[in-house]
């Protein structure tokens, strides 16, 4: 599954998305960048821990599907009426409802929401490789399709924003009939009933994890909805700048949801059988940390090049400032992915919802405030220091719950590793070549990042016992 996806996803991000915006230009991707963001920012209504309980009671007993299949299509029916009330009562006054490409991308959620429950079903029945071929149906179908509209050359499907969503919606729809044929046909003989007090049940049990995604969505996207309402006439052109550096940042910090995925159940073993977590978690940070630092020194170097390299813009410069706020993120995000998944393991649910809730209103007003001064640099600076904010508190409940501890090797290893990395991409440019053109700067990078696996195993921070308890092997 993780190599499907890592075939497939980076060819829409960086093939068909990043074309796209290139075509339309800043302004025209950057209010559909905003509302995708107001719909994506409600989109948990649409699940609610639904995927989860499902694919855990059907993997215990597969008969349960024939009841399950269509409670839970009924309880996901009325959410989605909440779901699009909410959004269209929101919508109304922010003006969105006036841009008709909205009412796609609010299908386009809904059928996403179903596609991703459907594919619970398939899961929970341990046909993996069905599921991570169905997990890139999707994305697969819309590079067809969009490449259709970006390198055809019918005129009657010409690349605008609205054909961009249809083209989305087409893919979607196709995905989710396949998705309910193969769940269809796991199922024996469906049994149709409507329980209210199973969906209290479910609702209840799943309620902290709902509320938690939802406060994470919220300072994660919210940035791009005040951006381009704060900028007024200039806000579109801001958003699609921002869009830009954002695109590859979340393509990052999917680093960072993988390895937590993993580490995510070696916790949960752990604390259950109240056994030390601090090896397990020593070796998370060190490879996040790793990874994060090596990957922000070399891009953040070379954050003009990328941007020019990537992006048709008419300001790589700004575009460049912008990139780089959004790129420092990647530290507090990915060693985030380590601290909260311990957190969520050990179900400091409290906690976390009240520094969250914190974070939130501390990014609206760090965007409400910066944003109006500094446009989409002061959503990238908003968006750091929630992320710094976020760290420094998860750090600090993780060093007190677990007793944690500190030594001054440790920190001397982890800075001397910052250090090499650094130094490398000083005498790189000197030793190797001067010019910027394309080949040379990606030749600079192969170099960079061939000395990191030496700085790596000069500092001791990642050997091969940290990589047999990161996948489990020692235990």
């Amino acid at each position: 599954m993780v190599f499907v996806n890592f075939l497939i996803k980076p060819f829409w991000v960086f093939g068909i998305d990043r074309t796209v915006q290139n075509q339309l230009g800043e302004a025209d991707y950057g209010l559909y960048f905003a509302i995708f963001n107001f719909t994506y920012l409600f989109q948990i209504l649409l699940d609610f821990g639904f995927q989860n309980y499902n694919n855990r009671e059907v993997a215990a007993d597969n008969s349960k599907i024939d009841e399950l299949l269509p409670t839970i299509f009924s309880f996901k029916m009325m959410l989605l009426v909440v779901y699009l009330i909410l959004c269209i009562a929101i919508a109304y006054p922010l003006g969105y409802l006036s841009k008709p490409f909205i009412w796609i991308i609010l299908v386009n959620q809904i059928l996403l929401s179903f596609n991703i429950y459907l594919r619970s079903n398939i899961s929970a029945h341990q046909q993996f490789i069905k599921d991570a071929l169905l997990s890139v149906l999707d994305k697969t179908l819309m590079i067809v399709f969009c490449g259709i509209l970006i390198w055809s050359n019918i005129s009657a499907l010409k690349l605008t924003i609205f054909n961009f969503a249809l083209a989305q919606l087409l893919a979607y729809f196709i995905t989710f009939l396949v998705c309910l044929f193969f769940s269809l046909r796991l199922t024996d003989k469906l049994v149709f009933k409507f329980n209210f007090l199973q969906f209290k049940t479910i609702a209840t049990e799943t309620l902290p994890y709902a509320l938690i995604h939802f406060l994470m969505t919220t300072y994660y996207r919210i940035d791009g909805v005040m951006l381009e309402k704060l900028q007024g006439t200039n806000g579109a052109y801001e958003t699609g700048i921002y869009a830009q550096g954002y695109r590859i940042m979340e393509s990052l910090n999917n680093i960072g949801y993988l390895l937590a995925s993993i580490l995510l159940p070696l916790f949960a073993y752990k604390i259950v059988n109240k056994q030390d977590v601090k090896p397990i978690l020593k070796s998370g940070f060190n490879i996040i940390f790793c990874i994060t630092v090596s990957v922000i020194v070399c891009l953040f170097y070379y954050r003009f090049e990328i941007m020019d390299l990537l992006y048709k813009s008419t300001d790589t410069v700004y575009a460049s400032d912008v990139f780089g706020y959004l790129l420092l993120n990647f530290f507090p995000v990915g060693l985030l992915y380590v601290i909260g998944t311990l957190l969520t393991a050990n179900k400091n649910f409290k906690t976390m919802i009240y520094t969250l809730v914190f974070a939130v209103l501390l990014n609206i007003a760090l965007n409400f405030y910066l944003i109006k001064n500094f446009g989409a640099k002061g959503a990238g600076q908003a968006t750091l220091i929630t992320q710094i904010f976020m760290l420094i508190c998860y750090s600090v409940y993780s060093f007190s719950i677990f007793n944690i501890k500190l030594n001054f090797k440790y920190i001397a290893q982890l800075l001397a590793f910052v250090g090499l990395c650094l130094f490398d991409i000083y005498i790189i440019p000197k030793e190797v070549v001067s010019s910027t053109e394309t080949k040379t700067f990606l030749l600079q990078l192969v170099v960079y990042f061939i000395f990191v696996p030496f700085n790596i195993y000069i500092t001791g921070l990642i050997t091969m016992d940290t990589l047999k308890l990161k996948v489990g092997v020692a235990e």
